[in-house]
């Protein structure tokens, strides 16, 4: 009977530490940008359409409404929203990171996040 009640309390205590781990945040996973040619992946280039078209237009994030008083329609602020690594949490939909971007709209494709969280990480090309 003894070892029966201990097996238990050794399974119960198994099970209880292995439900702690899922717990546990994930790693974030590094984008890969070798297919991306940070010479052109800049800000006038590439980032700038991708935003005006998703993200800073009437209504949104453009220089006259900047909802929640984030202006993505120029690169001073929409460098300023991005190192601030909010804008790229909100449109990467992470937990933690308050509503997803685009607002009521589907995520944006994974090629386009990419884009912008290569430039990121180049630095911010203008």
């Amino acid at each position: 009977m003894r070892k029966l009640v201990g097996l238990g309390v050794f399974i119960a205590l198994a099970v209880f530490i292995h439900s702690c781990t899922k717990d546990v945040a994930q790693k974030p996973t590094t984008v890969d940008c070798t297919a991306v040619n940070a010479d052109s992946n800049t800000y006038n280039i590439t980032i700038k359409p991708i935003l005006d078209n998703y993200c800073a237009y009437g209504g949104c994030h453009d220089a006259v409404t900047k909802e929640s008083g984030v202006n993505l329609s120029d690169y001073s602020n929409a460098l300023s929203a991005f190192q601030s690594k909010s804008a790229l949490c909100t449109i990467k939909r992470e937990s933690g990171c308050g509503v997803g971007m685009p607002y009521n709209d589907p995520k944006l494709a994974d090629s386009l996040i990419t884009y912008i969280e290569c430039w990121a990480n180049n630095g911010y090309a203008q």
